[in-house]
């Protein structure tokens, strides 16, 4: 039988009397039209199938050199987590300091 546990409060998670939420959380280099100092490689024409200008493409992509390319930069992750733990998830992602700051008035 499979045993679940929060990944942030560890808690175990009972697949009959709890619910049980997955977090999936993607990483990966937003990769804009000039972040590679590679030839023009938006050439390719819409009129007709142009499989060897694809290669050319991909060739010239996996010669790039740029380090924001790096295929190791991109992570996948999946995390448990039981419903008190998805609640706080929810109003603080990031898990940002909630410290509240107050603005006090110049009078």
């Amino acid at each position: 039988m499979i045993h679940y546990s929060c990944d942030i409060c560890q808690r175990p998670i009972h697949l009959h009397s709890d619910v049980r939420h997955v977090v999936k959380i993607e990483v990966f280099p937003a990769v804009e039209d000039d972040a590679c100092d590679c030839d023009d490689l938006a050439g390719i024409g819409e009129e007709e199938d142009h499989l060897e200008e694809m290669q050319d493409l991909l060739e010239r992509l996996d010669d790039c050199e740029d380090p924001r390319m790096d295929q190791d930069a991109a992570r996948s992750l999946r995390f448990d987590l039981c419903d008190a733990c998805r609640q706080r998830f929810v109003k603080n992602p990031l898990g940002l300091k909630s410290g509240t700051q107050l603005n006090f008035s110049q009078n």
